[in-house]
């Protein structure tokens, strides 16, 4: 360039360099992706970023939520329709029974229910009355055998 025009640079800086919007946002998202690392997480990062900006998006991120909930619902109304021994052994299987380390048998209020033939309400409204004798750990409910053999004694 110095023999052509006389000139000759002795540095050169670079300050900005604009790039379209699409392009920036483009840019931003890979490198939100590339920090989260795999596209299950983005995409979960993506619904997080919808369900805080509400609207339509909003609504579509929400949508697999509220059907997942309808469906565990419809299963819920289908099994208490089924009844009898069809509808008895399902929470006995899902539910094992809970044994204490000194031996002592214990069941929940759900267990409890299916043995007396009632509700598990029944069995909730018995333990709020102070009728039926049950200890409260954490956010579950224990009844002992004997308390619930006690209680049908009267």
């Amino acid at each position: 360039m110095r023999e052509k025009y006389g000139l000759e640079i002795t540095s050169f800086v670079l300050e900005n360099v604009s790039v379209p919007p699409e392009v920036e946002q483009a840019i931003d998202k890979r490198s939100s992706m590339g920090v989260i690392g795999n596209l299950n997480d983005y995409v979960k990062y993506q619904m997080g970023l919808a369900l805080g900006q509400g609207g339509e998006a909003g609504a579509a991120a929400t949508m697999p939520a509220q059907m997942a909930m309808g469906f565990g619902m419809a299963q819920e109304m289908v099994r208490g329709l089924q009844g009898g021994a069809t509808a008895a052994a399902a929470p006995a299987a899902s539910t094992p029974p809970a044994t204490a380390a000194a031996g002592l048998d214990v069941l929940t209020p759900e267990q409890a229910a299916q043995l007396l033939g009632v509700s598990v309400e029944d069995v909730m409204v018995s333990i709020s009355a102070g009728d039926l004798k049950a200890r409260k750990i954490g956010s579950a409910w224990r009844i002992a055998k004997s308390a619930l053999e006690e209680f049908l004694r009267g």
